[in-house]
């Protein structure tokens, strides 16, 4: 979820809040899931701008310059590009020796790791 819809969520649950609505409630809790989701999500800073008018890049950021709205970020990976988990198949898991139920739950271990850290 984006950062600006965990707000319109949070500020509709703030309004239902104010009103006689009893289902405040579900709204409210959904926008604080909402708002912690969006805040721990990393936020991705350019590496260079690309200026299209100059055909030319740019690792200066453009803020305060004249006609910094036409200069095009560039990231070194998109945000909505973000890796994804890969896990084993069974068939994967069973090439190694380990047993089965060991394995899943050290694919489990690391999978809460990653989401931690994302």
């Amino acid at each position: 979820m984006t950062k600006d819809k965990a707000l319109d969520l949070a500020l509709e649950a703030l309004e239902a809040a104010l009103s006689d609505d009893q289902p405040y409630i579900d709204k409210s809790k959904a926008a604080i899931t909402a708002i912690k989701q969006a805040l721990a999500a990393p936020v991705q800073e350019p590496v260079a701008y690309w200026i299209p008018k100059a055909e030319q890049f740019c690792i200066a950021d453009p803020s305060g310059r004249p006609f910094a709205k036409a200069w095009e970020p560039l990231y070194t990976t998109p945000p909505a590009a973000q890796r994804q988990w890969v896990g084993l198949t069974d068939e994967e898991l069973s090439k190694f020796d380990v047993d089965p139920i060991e394995a899943k739950l050290m694919i489990a271990k690391l999978r809460s790791k990653n989401d931690d850290r994302n």
